[in-house]
C-alpha cells in the first residue's frame, strides 16, 4: 500500500505545476457539474441510498485535496514534500471553502439543497488526506491504521449527514 501511494505522489510531485493545476480545476469542474444535476431519484426513499449520496462527497473532496496539496505541498526542488503545517492547512482551508460554494451552487439547483454537513463530509475527507499524505512513509502500519480511520469517519460523517 505504501509503495502505491508512494508512487502517486511521486507522479503528481514529477508533473509541472500547470498540468496540476489543469487537473485541480478540472476535477473541480466535475464536481460543479455533478452538482448541476438534479439529484436521480430513487423509487423508494432509502436510508441506505441517502448515506450513499452523502458519502460520495468523500471521494470527490477527496481527489480534490488531492490535487490540492500536489500543489500546494509541492518543494521547488521536486522532492517529496516536507511537512509544513500552514501548507496543510492551505489544502483542507481551500477543499472547505470550494465544499462551501458547492453547497451554495447546489442550493440554486431544481430538486438539491445545501447542507452544512455534506460540508462536513467535504472537510472530513480533506482531513484525511493531508493526515495519509503526512503518513506515507512512516511504515506500512501507521498508513493502513489512518487510512482505515479515514474511511471510518467519512463514513461516519455521511451518517451524520443522512441524518440530518
Amino acid at each position: 500500500m505504501t509503495r502505491f501511494l508512494r508512487a502517486v505522489g511521486g507522479f503528481l510531485v514529477r508533473v509541472p505545476w500547470p498540468f496540476v493545476v489543469l487537473m485541480w480545476l478540472g476535477w473541480a469542474a466535475v464536481i460543479f457539474d455533478l452538482s448541476s444535476q438534479r439529484r436521480p431519484v430513487a423509487t423508494q426513499k432509502s436510508a441506505l441510498w441517502e448515506w450513499l449520496s452523502n458519502l460520495a462527497h468523500a471521494p470527490l473532496f477527496g481527489l480534490f485535496a488531492l490535487f490540492a496539496a500536489a500543489l500546494l505541498l509541492r518543494e521547488r526542488s521536486g522532492g517529496w514534500p516536507r511537512w509544513r503545517t500552514a501548507r496543510a492547512a492551505a489544502v483542507v482551508g481551500v477543499t472547505l471553502l470550494y465544499g462551501i460554494a458547492d453547497e451554495w451552487h447546489q442550493s440554486t439547483v431544481p430538486g438539491r439543497d445545501a447542507s452544512v454537513l455534506d460540508v462536513l463530509t467535504d472537510a472530513v475527507a480533506a482531513l484525511m488526506v493531508v493526515w495519509v499524505i503526512a503518513a506515507v512513509g512512516q511504515g506500512e502500519g501507521k498508513l493502513c491504521r489512518r487510512l482505515v480511520t479515514g474511511v471510518v469517519l467519512c463514513c461516519l460523517s455521511a451518517a451524520a449527514a443522512s441524518l440530518g
